[in-house]
């Protein structure tokens, strides 16, 4: 098979080619042979269903959430003094899920047939993310695996704690919006159409507010099927163009009021918890910023990033081009400029990231709080724009008839 590769070199160079192998651990093993550092590594003429699989329900892969708790339990397993092997065992036999005692019985397989844990990792897919496999590697050449699994599972804790935080501030206005819309559609198709007759037919002048409400029924009823297909459609051209856009759109939302903010925020924290781990865990910075700018799943940010490692692997300091992005807040860029003169960048990160999740934690929740009674009082305001319309033409007709 065919595989595409992305790696760092010794040096800090980025390398990038292509290699025949029986398998994706194969293209690793040969990579770590040859000294390189894997980035990434694709395979291009696998059959279907082959190579890196994402990790999903649909799939039969574990969720995030058994992830962490697997990589938790490990670390405390091997802590207590437990073997590798053994530890693996128990947490086969007592997975709270098949995918998740399937999967963690592979990885057991493979540490049995003389891998080590980081390429038996490696071996499953999207389960495990490449900075999860590469600080578990270092950790098993510096002997400090169960702290370091220990520290993996609280990073990936504080991080679904955070989008668990947001999801749920999210949830009740995403709600609100719904239900206007649905509550104003029933007002147009159902309501007004049942008053429209009788106005219509009273022979007096219908009220401006009315005729619009009138105007707006009767064009939602003569053309709903043009309006779902046109909903329709550009939410498929969105699906099918988005790599291409998705750059442009995630630099719109960054200049966005409020939204802008929030995502600044988090990627800031991503990329302060992700970095800080990575050193934190003996991995040297120009490695550690070539990943992180791989993981950071934001264009821009992604693209600051890279400017940053160019810079580093000139002998410049890496935190100019991050100051110049303008992605990154003054405060933080001050901060790792006190942290890289005194030699603890790595805690400085960490910090940041500490810093940075509370603060965002309250912005999201005074946003949202503010969102709220905005969205009832909007809907409020035009469902009673359409009942007073609709009650003035039919008072007018009643006072005519009197």
């Amino acid at each position: 098979m065919l595989y595409q590769y992305k790696a760092l070199s010794r040096t800090g160079a980025s390398l990038s080619g292509e290699m025949e192998a029986a398998n994706r651990a194969t293209v690793l093993e040969d990579l770590h042979q040859l000294g390189h550092f894997p980035i990434e590594v694709k395979e291009l003429n696998g059959g279907p269903g082959k190579g890196r699989k994402s990790s999903s329900f649909f799939s039969g892969m574990p969720s995030s959430r058994q992830i962490t708790l697997f990589t938790r339990e490990l670390g405390m397993l091997l802590k207590a003094g437990l073997p590798l092997h053994q530890a693996l065992v128990f947490l086969e036999r007592d997975a709270e899920s098949k995918s998740l005692g399937r999967l963690v019985g592979r990885i057991g397989n493979e540490i049995g047939s003389g891998k080590s844990l980081h390429e038996a990792l490696e071996m499953q897919g999207d389960a495990f993310p490449l900075i999860y496999s590469k600080m578990v590697r270092v950790a098993e050449a510096s002997g400090t695996l169960e702290t370091v699994l220990e520290r993996i599972a609280q990073g990936r804790e504080k991080a679904q704690k955070l989008k668990s935080t947001a999801l749920s501030e999210i949830l009740y206005p995403c709600l609100l919006i719904v239900m206007a819309i649905a509550a104003v559609t029933v007002m147009l198709t159902f309501v007004v159409p049942r008053f429209k007759d009788m106005i219509s037919n009273a022979g007096t002048q219908i009220p401006d507010q009315a005729r619009f409400v009138i105007g707006a029924s009767d064009w939602l009823l003569a053309n709903w099927q043009y309006l779902l297909g046109g909903i329709a459609a550009v939410v498929l051209t969105i699906a099918v163009t988005w790599p291409k856009i998705r750059g442009e759109v995630q630099t719109l939302l960054l200049r966005v009021p409020f939204i802008g903010s929030i995502i600044q925020m988090n990627l800031t924290i991503r990329f302060c918890r992700t970095l800080g781990m990575l050193l934190e865990n003996g991995v040297d910075l120009p490695a550690a910023m070539k990943l992180v700018s791989d993981v950071i799943g934001n264009k821009p940010a992604a693209a600051a990033i890279d400017q940053s490692y160019d810079a580093l692997r000139k002998g410049r300091s890496f935190l100019d081009p991050l100051s110049q992005s303008g992605l990154f807040p003054p405060v933080l860029i001050n901060m790792l400029r006190v942290g890289e003169e005194t030699g603890s960048l790595a805690s400085s990160l960490l910090h940041m990231a500490e810093v940075f999740e509370e603060k965002l934690e309250r912005t999201v929740e005074r946003t949202f709080t503010i969102f709220e009674p905005v969205i009832i009082l909007l809907v409020s305001g035009i469902i009673a724009f359409i009942i007073v319309s609709i009650l003035s033409a039919v008072i007018s007709i009643n006072d005519l008839a009197i």
